[in-house]
């Protein structure tokens, strides 16, 4: 890889191969911030999260869902796989017959 020579570039690239695992992830946990959300159950999931199941509930297709939220289908997918995962359930039927009005 043809690296350009910027000396900023080089420096963080460096910083980089030396930092630690154990401090990426200090790293990256201080500037998430702390969540304020539970680990499973309909309150933890994200405001993305709770408009992707409602578009679901309401029978929107992936492709729909993407559209109406200017996000890929990809996304829409991920989206809903953390949602069955948050609220223990295995498929979009479930999460239509869970879903709140």
């Amino acid at each position: 890889m043809d690296i350009p020579d910027d000396p900023r570039l080089l420096e963080y690239l460096e910083r980089g191969r030396t930092t630690s695992l154990r401090e990426t992830v200090d790293y990256i946990t201080r500037r998430r911030g702390k969540r304020n959300r539970p680990d499973s159950g309909w309150e933890s999931l994200t405001p993305t999260e709770r408009s992707v199941v409602e578009l679901a509930a309401s029978g929107l297709t992936n492709p729909e869902i993407a559209a109406r939220l200017f996000i890929s289908r990809g996304t829409v997918k991920t989206h809903l796989a953390h949602v069955h995962a948050k609220l223990g359930i295995a498929n979009r039927t479930e999460l239509a017959r869970l879903a709140p009005d």
